[in-house]
C-alpha cells in the first residue's frame, strides 16, 4: 500500500481545514513538497477503481481524465500497455501495489510515475415528479339587477332582468404536478505515485453536474487539471 509521508499529510490537512471553512476552489489539490515536475515527464495512468454501484465507470472516466492529463503537459504510455503489464504481473487492482511492485511496474513501463484514482460518484440525470403550488387566478361574473317600465295600451308593464355587468377576477393557490430534471453527477479522486520512492507527488479531487455523466466526468477533469496547473503555478514550478 502507498503511504503518505508526514510532510505531505500536513499539508493536505492544512488544505482540508480551508475546504472546510467553506473557501474550497472547484477542485482540490495538494501538492508534495518534493515534487519535481522536471524530474516527472512518462507517467502510465492505470483504470480508476470503479464506483461501486455502477460497475466500468472507473473505466470510462479514466479514458475521459486520460486526455486532461497530457494537457498537463505529462508524457502518456498507452493504457493498454499499463493494462498488459497488470495482467503480465498478475495484479487485478492498484490496491495490490506496495513499493516493491510499484517499482517492478514502473521499470516494466518505462515511467516515472503513475497516476490512479477513483470515481467517488455516478450518478446519472434523472427526471422526477415535484407538486409545486402555482396562483392561478379565477374569474366570476357580476350580474346587477335591472327594472324596466313599459306601457302596451293603456296597461304598464314591469320587467325585472338580471343584467351581466362584469367580472370578479380572485387568485387561488392550486398544486399543479411538474416534472423536475436532476443533472448528473461524477466525482474524481485521483493521485500520482513516485515509482521509486512510492510517495504521492500530488492528490486532486473534484465533482461537477452535467447533462449526461460524460459531460460531468469532463468537467470534473478539467477542474482537476486547471487547478493543479494553478497550484504549480503558485508553488512556482
Amino acid at each position: 500500500m502507498v503511504k503518505m509521508p508526514r510532510h505531505f499529510m500536513g499539508a493536505a490537512f492544512a488544505t482540508l481545514a480551508l475546504f472546510a471553512a467553506g473557501c474550497a476552489p472547484s477542485a482540490l489539490v495538494i501538492l508534495n513538497d518534493r515534487y519535481d515536475p522536471t524530474a516527472v515527464k512518462r507517467v502510465a495512468m492505470i483504470d480508476f477503481e470503479d464506483q461501486p454501484a455502477y460497475i466500468g465507470s472507473g473505466k470510462v472516466s479514466s479514458a475521459i481524465f486520460e486526455k486532461y492529463l497530457f494537457l498537463s503537459g505529462y508524457d502518456i504510455v498507452d493504457r493498454r500497455q499499463a493494462d498488459a503489464a497488470l495482467s503480465a504481473m498478475n495484479l487485478q487492482t492498484a490496491d495490490a501495489l506496495d513499493l516493491d511492485t510499484l517499482r517492478a511496474l514502473g521499470q516494466r513501463l518505462g515511467v516515472d510515475a503513475i497516476v490512479l484514482g477513483q470515481v467517488t460518484d455516478y450518478t446519472d440525470a434523472t427526471d422526477k415528479t415535484v407538486m409545486e403550488t402555482m396562483a392561478m387566478e379565477q374569474s366570476s361574473p357580476i350580474y346587477s339587477h335591472v327594472d324596466t317600465v313599459q306601457t302596451a295600451g293603456n296597461a304598464v308593464v314591469h320587467t325585472h332582468q338580471e343584467v351581466l355587468t362584469g367580472y370578479s377576477t380572485s387568485t387561488v393557490d392550486q398544486p399543479v404536478q411538474q416534472t423536475e430534471t436532476v443533472m448528473a453527477h461524477v466525482g474524481l479522486s485521483v493521485r500520482m505515485v513516485d515509482i521509486h520512492t512510492g510517495e504521492v507527488l500530488w492528490s486532486a479531487s473534484a465533482a461537477a453536474d452535467g447533462s449526461h455523466l460524460t459531460e460531468a466526468t469532463e468537467k470534473a477533469s478539467l477542474r482537476i487539471q486547471s487547478a493543479l496547473r494553478d497550484r504549480l503555478k503558485e508553488a512556482g514550478l
